[in-house]
């Protein structure tokens, strides 16, 4: 690298040199965080032949005015020819290409349905859902023996990614080291590694503190954020009433007798999102149960549905009322009619997002013996990972992001707003959420079935 061009600093080389599968740079503002992933993907550029390397960012202007514009002020303009209209580099002596790329919609990541890449960059990744990173990540394969393709990231706290980026990269891992991962769903094993990063590490903003005292100026959760780096200051989320410890719960046998249902949110290319539930005697709800894919058709999904809800009986299933219109489809033929057709009649749900949100705040909510209404079993991990996660829009703030990943909280609504809400507990119990409790309320249930039945 031509040091007259650009001189990694300390943290920016620990970037450059981290070999994990998957690298998280910053945590906080001012670290260098773009100019480290641009300079690391004309690093590999310069370095081998005939690469084929994609920095996103997430919407086109940020990609414009940020990644872009940096690239063709920094970069010597003799060493590649860019290609404006594709946003395309292509490195003179290697024959390496840098692909620019933005994905503003969750559906924007199919356009690279057909690309492979040997590195793939994110600059700001928590502005990215998991399920579009995920998608993106399955576009890195290479055939060159000479390189370990890899994925790194820059990004700060805050954002519709916030809790998904903080459980994959911060959670139970030491930053610097090489940490193996578990991926639930495939069974696979992979690596991450997060190189921290903070405004006091950067010598160029530390000549000159009025960047730093523009930080001190944000509010407490900007500051913890963006000044110190702190992943446990999240800025804007939706729920702040959500505890795991308090919410999620391990899964138990649920009595045949308590009713339940389940809720849908359709999609074929996006994601569908099914969750069932049980109502314990005591108005308490149990979400026990998700199904969460996408590029099913309609019988594949009833036919999924159907399996998983075996043996079970489900009061109604409710769902989205755009799945009744018809303008769509040359049949005639609204998915809801489709879905009765083979076996799976559908309850139109109440789409009032306001009334919605309101509802699920309210069934976090805790009484006063600190408990909520509403509890999910652990095995809902795409539950556990979106919900706490979400954040709420700018202009709107009783409103999600536009672009968050909210297929599995839309089907929450359907579900909570079809139900009505549990008056909270105004007298003390016992402590809340130990299984002792759970079982206690299963015990009770059984004990006043057998009342009944003798009398």
């Amino acid at each position: 690298m031509n040091t007259s061009v650009y001189e990694a600093q300390e943290r920016q080389m620990l970037f450059h040199n981290a070999t994990a599968d998957e690298v998280l740079y910053g945590g906080a503002a001012g670290g260098g965080k773009t100019i480290a992933i641009l300079f690391d993907a004309v690093g590999k550029a310069l370095s081998y032949k005939g690469l084929r390397i994609a920095v996103f960012r997430r919407t086109y202007p940020e990609l414009e005015k940020s990644l872009v514009f940096n690239f063709l002020k920094m970069v010597p303009a003799s060493w590649y020819k860019y290609h404006k209209n594709e946003k395309r580099a292509t490195f003179n002596k290697t024959g390496s290409v840098i692909e620019f790329g933005h994905c503003q919609f969750e559906s924007d990541v199919y356009k690279f349905q057909s690309a492979e890449y040997d590195f793939i960059y994110f600059d700001e990744l928590t502005h990215w859902s998991e399920f579009m990173y995920t998608y993106l990540l399955s576009r890195l394969r290479t055939t060159k023996s000479y390189i370990k393709p890899q994925v790194k990231s820059a990004t700060n706290p805050g954002g519709i990614g916030h809790f998904w980026t903080k459980t994959r990269f911060i959670d139970d891992a030491e930053p610097f080291k090489i940490q193996e991962r578990l991926d639930l769903q495939s069974m696979g094993h992979y690596t991450t590694q997060f190189i921290p990063s903070r405004v006091y590490d950067n010598k160029y903003l530390m000549k000159d503190d009025r960047y730093i005292q523009t930080l001190l100026k944000l509010p407490e959760d900007e500051r913890k954020a963006l000044l110190e780096g702190d992943w446990n200051s999240f800025k804007g989320q939706f729920f702040k009433e959500w505890k795991n410890d308090i919410h999620t719960i391990e899964p138990f046998a649920i009595p045949p007798n308590w009713r339940r249902f389940c809720s849908i949110d359709w999609g074929y290319r996006a994601q569908s999102a099914v969750l069932w539930y049980a109502v314990s005697p005591q108005k308490k709800v149990y979400v026990y149960r998700e199904l969460y894919e996408s590029l099913n058709t309609d019988e594949e999904l009833v036919a999924k549905i159907k399996e998983l809800s075996k043996g079970e009986t489900i009061s109604y299933t409710v769902a989205d009322p755009s799945l009744w219109s018809v303008t769509q489809f040359e049949r005639g033929e609204s998915i809801a009619y489709r879905f009765s057709q083979m076996g799976l009649p559908l309850v139109k749900a109440d789409n009032n997002r306001m009334s919605g949100a309101s509802t699920v705040h309210s069934y976090l909510g805790i009484d006063k013996d600190k408990k909520p209404s509403l509890m999910f079993f652990n095995t809902c991990f795409n539950c556990l990972r979106i919900i706490p996660g979400l954040v709420h829009d700018e202009k709107n703030p009783d409103e999600i992001k536009a672009g968050s990943e909210d297929h599995i909280y839309d089907s929450l609504r359907y579900g909570i707003m079809s139900h009505p809400i549990p008056k909270k507990a105004e007298t003390a119990k016992a402590p809340a959420y130990s299984m002792d409790w759970i079982m206690a309320e299963i015990k009770e249930d059984r004990e006043n079935r057998s009342y009944i039945g003798h009398h």
